[in-house]
C-alpha cells in the first residue's frame, strides 16, 4: 500500500534526529488532527488557513498557506469552475508564504500528496522548501514520499501522507510517529489506533444483525461527485450498502440520470471541506435546483441528511 511504501520512506530518507523536540508545520487540517493527537500539538509552529481543530494545536501557531478561491463567498458550481481551472492551467489552488513558513523554522512538514484540491499540491511544498533554504530545485522519485531537504541552516523533512483508504487513514497515525521518532510518541500512536479500531468492532457489532439500506453518499452536488476512497469503508462499518465507488477509488462526477437509476434510502451530502451549515445550506438549495430531487424516495421519506463534511468525511 501507499502507507506502507510511506513507512519505508520515513525509515530509510529522513536523516535520525533523535527524540529532540521538532517544530512541525502541517500542511492539512486532518494531518494537524492526527498529530495532535500524538500528544505534540505544542510543537506545531505552522498550519494552513483552513486549520480549525484542535484549539491547543492552531493556537499560537502560524498560517503558512494562500488561497486563490474564497469558497465560503462562491456556489458549489463555482467553486468546481475554479478548480477545473486551475488543474487545466498546471497551476495549485494554494501557495505557501514563504517569508512565513521560513519564520515558523520547521524541522518536519507534513503535507499531501492526494489531492491537489484540498491542500498545497506536493510539487509546491518541495519547491517551497528547496527554495526556504536556499537550495537546488528537487527531483523526488515518483515512488517516494518523504524526502530530506537539506543544505543551508535549515534542512525541513517533508512528510507526504497518501491514505487511500479507512485502514491507510488509521496507518498515518503511525507514519507521523515514525517520522516524529520517540518511544512516547510512537506509544501514543499505538494507544490512538487501537482505540479507533476498539471503536469500528463496536460499530460493527451494533449493526451486524440489522437490514442493510442502500445509501447515497454525496461529497459534492454542483456537480454531483460521489464520496470516495474511505467514504465506502465507513459506511459498510456502518451497515449501509454502498455502489457509488469501492474503497480506495477515487471521488468522481456523476450524471443525474445515473444518480436517479439508483433511488437510494438514505442520501448523505457532505460536501468536502464545507461545515454542517454550509452543507445544510447547500442541500436545501438542491430541492430548489433539480427538479427530479423530490421524486427520490429517500427525499419523499424525509431521509436526506446534511453532514459536516469539513470535520468528519475529508
Amino acid at each position: 500500500t501507499n502507507i506502507a511504501r510511506d513507512m519505508n520512506s520515513v525509515s530509510n530518507c529522513l536523516e535520525t534526529k533523535g527524540e529532540d523536540t521538532k517544530r512541525i508545520v502541517s500542511l492539512l487540517p486532518s494531518i494537524t488532527e492526527i498529530v495532535a493527537s500524538l500528544g505534540v500539538a505544542n510543537q506545531i509552529v505552522g498550519i494552513t488557513h483552513e486549520c480549525d481543530y484542535p484549539p491547543e494545536a492552531i493556537k499560537g501557531a502560524k498560517v503558512v498557506t494562500t488561497s486563490d478561491i474564497t469558497p465560503y463567498n462562491m456556489t458549489q458550481s463555482e467553486i468546481h469552475e475554479a478548480v477545473c481551472g486551475s488543474l487545466l492551467s498546471g497551476q495549485s489552488l494554494y501557495g505557501i508564504n514563504r517569508e512565513i513558513i521560513c519564520s515558523v523554522r520547521p524541522d518536519i512538514v507534513f503535507t499531501q500528496s492526494l489531492c491537489d484540491v484540498c491542500a498545497v499540491s506536493y510539487p509546491v511544498v518541495l519547491e517551497t522548501c528547496a527554495k526556504l533554504i536556499a537550495g537546488p530545485p528537487i527531483v523526488v522519485d515518483d515512488n517516494d514520499d518523504a524526502c530530506q531537504i537539506s543544505n543551508g541552516e535549515l534542512c525541513p523533512d517533508v512528510i507526504s501522507m497518501e491514505p487511500n483508504n479507512l485502514e491507510d487513514v488509521i496507518k498515518t497515525f503511525h507514519v507521523a510517529a515514525k517520522a516524529l521518532g520517540g518511544l512516547k510518541i510512537q506509544n501514543r500512536a499505538d494507544k490512538v489506533t487501537r482505540d479507533i479500531r476498539s471503536g469500528i468492532e463496536k460499530i460493527r457489532r451494533t449493526v451486524e444483525e440489522k437490514p442493510k439500506p442502500t445509501v447515497a453518499f454525496l461529497e459534492w452536488h454542483e456537480p454531483l461527485f460521489t464520496g470516495g476512497h474511505w467514504i465506502p469503508d465507513m459506511l459498510e462499518i456502518a451497515g449501509a450498502k454502498y455502489t457509488m465507488c469501492k474503497s480506495g477509488e477515487r471521488s468522481a462526477p456523476m450524471k443525474d440520470e445515473d444518480f436517479i437509476l439508483i433511488d437510494p434510502d438514505y442520501i448523505l451530502i457532505g460536501p468536502c471541506g464545507f461545515s454542517l451549515d454550509r452543507a445544510l445550506e447547500d442541500t436545501l438549495a438542491i430541492y430548489k435546483k433539480k427538479a427530479w430531487w423530490k421524486e427520490l424516495r429517500a427525499v419523499k421519506e424525509g431521509r436526506v441528511f446534511a453532514l459536516d463534511g469539513n470535520s468528519y468525511y475529508a
